[in-house]
């Protein structure tokens, strides 16, 4: 994830130092035009829920590598800072009820990362695993107490485990749900926490695969479900598939590729490509489109794009893509969001 905004501060790097003395005059200005807070200072908590079906997502508007966890209303009001902690805090995911976050944490750059979970007001920010290893990519499994993540635990790749949280806030019972040598990251749980989507480089590139959230055996192997390959010989060595979102109702996922020669947002039924179920480009457009969200009733979809010269959240209908709108407005970086469930 970091490498790709790192490349993306490159590409706009002549323009920021351009325009870095009036950054912040020119928030103020289109935060009054567009209507839309720009939260600088955390406000007292709200009490939960506020507004069902928030939108919680990443900026940096607090300062360069500061990534903070904000919340909003689904139409882009109320923006809203949540954490608190120095440092990088990124990849929000709700829990299945919509009462808490959960959420990795480093207090820099290519520093170890922990998981945190807080309540959905921002309240109790809590480190959940404290372990030495580095552990990321969180994902709720309905029960709410059981969540998925990435962690190098078993050598030098990434992996995929699966924990449960006791009543006395304890971690117990930690499975490694994928076994083969390759990256496996990015894990999301189906709505009903009976299937596992997540990113693996097992066949040297980045394709999505899904099983039951279960570990990896011989009865239970990893299904690939993109098929994305190098159209051009002399192109890319690689094509990638990443960030895969479940619909609510479990029968569609979401997911970024680069499979059109740019990054965009595209949807397919949750089974394996092919001819009667071919992806569905709905971003359409030249810029990167990364980190698709389905909305809680299935007709919308938030993702994150640099359009606009720097990266902001949008959100799109998940039927084709049309009515796309900004929701962030604010020349910071605004990404990663992720949908809250409705009660």
């Amino acid at each position: 994830m970091f490498k790709r905004i790192a490349e993306e501060r490159q590409k706009n790097s002549t323009k920021r130092r351009l325009r870095g003395a009036v950054v912040a005059s020119l928030a103020m200005i289109l935060s009054a035009i567009v209507l839309v807070p720009v939260a600088m200072e955390k406000p007292a908590k709200a009490a939960f829920p506020g507004t069902p079906g928030a939108i919680a997502f990443v900026s940096e508007r607090d300062g360069f590598a500061n990534f903070n966890v904000y919340r909003m209303n689904a139409d882009g009001f109320g923006q809203t800072r949540l954490t608190d902690l120095p440092g990088l805090s990124f990849g929000p995911v709700w829990s299945a009820d919509g009462s808490k976050i959960i959420y990795s944490h480093s207090p820099d750059l290519g520093v170890q990362n922990d998981i945190y979970q807080m309540n959905a007001d921002g309240s109790n920010e809590t480190d959940l695993v404290d372990a030495t290893s580095d552990d990321s990519g969180p994902a709720y499994s309905p029960t709410n107490n059981k969540f998925a993540f990435v962690a190098k635990r078993n050598g030098d790749q990434f992996d995929i485990y699966l924990t449960t949280r006791g009543p006395d806030g304890q971690i117990s019972g930690l499975t490694r749900l994928t076994t083969s040598d390759a990256d496996d990251t990015e894990p999301a749980i189906s709505p009903d926490g009976k299937r596992l989507a997540f990113v693996s480089n097992r066949d040297g590139d980045n394709d999505i695969y899904i099983m039951r959230l279960a570990q990896e055996g011989p009865k239970n192997a990893p299904v690939k479900i993109t098929k994305n390959t190098r159209p051009n010989p002399e192109g890319p060595p690689y094509m990638h598939d990443f960030s895969p979102n479940w619909s609510s109702d479990g029968t569609q996922i979401a997911f970024a590729s680069d499979r059109s020669g740019n990054f965009e947002v595209y949807r397919m039924k949750a089974s394996p490509e092919g001819r009667l179920n071919k992806p569905v480009n709905l971003s359409k457009n030249a810029a990167s489109d990364h980190d698709p969200a389905w909305s809680p009733d299935g007709k919308k979809i938030a993702f994150s794009t640099d359009r606009d010269g720097n990266r902001e959240v949008y959100r799109m209908k998940a039927s084709d893509g049309s009515g796309q709108i900004n929701l962030t407005n604010n020349p910071a970086l605004d990404f990663q969001p992720s949908w809250q469930p409705l009660p």
